[in-house]
């Protein structure tokens, strides 16, 4: 197909890069579907391409940032592109993670014909939920955990005969791979929720399964923390929030989800 043909669809015709429209009745045929993906698809492309240079710009900042939680270790390359390879890493997720409210919208944008007026809300309030959730994660990790996990493993050597020398590949990796883990944890109550919706799980279990959740996290605190009261404490606490928390959303949600099927049965009656 050339590049300046236009192609016969649903009683209209849909031009080359131009933005597919609907039909009078809202309706969009496969090719409108595929060109409207496309160019969101390269929205988003186009989006990260330019959060990628500007993270690159900034890749010395953001490295020093995270050397910043570090302070007891020498950090060293021992490859000549070690550190250059860091600094792409580093811009690789910033500019991943920066995109990501924007990709979100796309996605929004893209489905959005397809839901009803309530189901935008939920999606545009899940999505949105997700995004924050993800960033407090991080930004636990970062803050709370990294300094406590990097001062313990600073303090494994009490003979004084081993100096804590640190490739900055091995350290960046380790610290960018625990602030994605911990954000992907913040995501508990989306996914349960998400669960609940589709009747995979239901309140009552997760609240029954609470103690075995919070011994869980408990062992879990005492093996990555260093052996002291406070540090558990600060890793414990917020994961048993985050999950009670779910169970109420859950339970919430799950009440909501019983009455509507209460209306439904009543209406068929």
């Amino acid at each position: 197909m050339m590049a300046g043909e236009t192609v016969k669809s649903g009683g209209g015709r849909i031009g080359a890069g131009r933005k597919a429209k609907p039909d009078a009745e809202g309706r969009m045929s496969l090719l409108g579907h595929l060109s409207e993906l496309r160019r969101r698809l390269i929205i988003c492309l186009v989006c990260f391409l330019v959060c990628f240079s500007a993270c690159l710009s900034q890749a010395e900042w953001f490295t020093q940032l995270l050397l910043s939680r570090g302070k007891q270790f020498t950090f060293v390359y021992i490859a000549p592109t070690e550190l250059f390879m860091s600094y792409i890493r580093i811009a690789l997720v910033g500019g991943v993670v920066v995109t990501v409210p924007v990709i979100s919208y796309q996605i929004w944008k893209f489905i959005r014909p397809g839901l009803r007026g309530k189901e935008c809300v939920v999606v545009l309030l899940v999505m949105t939920a997700g995004l924050g959730l993800f960033a407090l994660g991080a930004f636990f990790a970062f803050s709370v955990v990294l300094p406590i996990l990097l001062s313990f493993f600073a303090r494994l050597d009490t003979t004084g005969s081993v100096t804590a020398m640190v490739s900055i590949q091995e350290y960046i990796g380790y610290l960018l791979s625990t602030m994605i883990t911990f954000g992907v944890v913040f995501e508990t109550p989306i996914i349960l929720m998400l669960l609940t919706a589709i009747g995979a799980v239901r309140p009552k279990t997760l609240q029954k399964n609470f103690k075995y959740v919070v011994l869980i996290i408990l062992i879990l605190s005492a093996v990555i923390t260093p052996p002291d009261i406070t540090s558990q404490i600060l890793m414990a606490v917020p994961l048993m929030i985050l999950f009670y928390l779910s169970i109420l959303l859950c339970r919430l949600l799950f009440r909501r989800k019983l009455a509507k099927l209460e209306e439904e049965q009543t209406r068929a009656e």
